[in-house]
């Protein structure tokens, strides 16, 4: 009899460990897709239902073999653009063949706009990356501003470093105003709708004070963990509890899209919060009266 309760009991304990097992690869490993509309009436007519994919934090992560579920996702959303927000490779495990090995993939799919982030900043070895990606036909956006133009109407794409990359030597980087405002370049030219990328998060209010139309942002991993009904756990920049960690944010004329992530850094795991790659249409909507 005891021996029967203690297989019963091992089983269960079996089933328990496949399944905790099951959940965490699932979780760090099925990709989902975040669809948004973000509807301006200030966007250009020829610019309606303009789509763009983000991807975000990478962290040298590969989906199984050679990312082709990754292309997959982002070949099924026909995008006009892909923007990049930084951390495409991963300081601790550095592997930019990897990184460079999905570009080679998705850039017949669409244009790649790119912006770094903290850890091509923190690696020191980010010029021969950039280097690699620019040799494809990547927009490597440091501190500049380009035009993209349909028929005769455009917009401005713009993208700014990480402020790691102007705090070299200091672990924590301290966020300064006078150079990201000199950083900002031409996107303070109202008369063109403008959209930034940018890797943090944590600087939408300075987005919102510099007028941009709509900011692309990274950084957060959603949380890494999140509670439902309560939110991310944390986030990097932000600590505990963090105030932007997924989805859209508005304040007055700005719209920020924060992306969950797709890879992970120093916390291996995911939970409740699978990575995902974000999907945005523009729709042009005319003024109210």
């Amino acid at each position: 009899m005891f021996e029967k309760f203690l297989s019963k009991k091992s089983i269960i304990f079996i089933v328990v460990i496949m399944s905790l097992v099951c959940f965490s690869y699932f979780e760090n490993n099925n990709i989902v897709i975040s669809k948004y509309n973000i509807n301006s009436n200030t966007l250009p007519k020829a610019f309606n239902n303009f789509k763009i994919v983000q991807i975000s934090d990478l962290h040298n992560k590969v989906f199984y073999k050679d990312n082709n579920t990754l292309v997959a996702k982002i070949k099924s959303q026909k995008p006009d653009i892909i923007v990049i927000t930084g951390d495409l490779v991963d300081r601790r495990y550095y592997n930019e063949e990897k990184a460079v090995g999905l570009i080679n993939k998705i850039k017949s799919i669409a244009p790649i706009y790119y912006v770094n982030g903290n850890h091509e900043g923190l690696s020191t070895k980010f010029a021969s990356l950039e280097k690699k990606l620019k040799e494809r036909g990547v927009f490597v956006l440091r501190n500049k501003s380009i035009f993209y133009e349909v028929g005769n109407e455009k917009i401005l794409i713009s993208g700014i470093d990480d402020p790691v990359f102007s705090t070299i030597g200091q672990y924590k980087v301290l966020f300064n105003e006078d150079i990201m405002k000199r950083e900002l370049l031409l996107v303070n030219n109202k008369k063109y709708y403008n959209i930034l990328l940018s890797h943090r998060t944590e600087f939408f209010d300075f987005y919102v004070n510099n007028n941009i139309d709509l900011a692309f942002t990274g950084h957060s991993h959603g949380g890494q963990f999140i509670i439902p009904f309560i939110g991310g756990v944390f986030s990097p920049g932000q600590g505990f509890w963090p105030k932007y960690y997924k989805g859209m944010y508005t304040k007055d004329n700005t719209t920020m899209v924060v992306s969950r992530g797709l890879g992970n850094s120093v916390i291996p795991q995911r939970i409740f919060n699978r990575p995902e790659i974000v999907s945005v249409t523009l729709k042009a909507v005319e003024k109210a009266d």
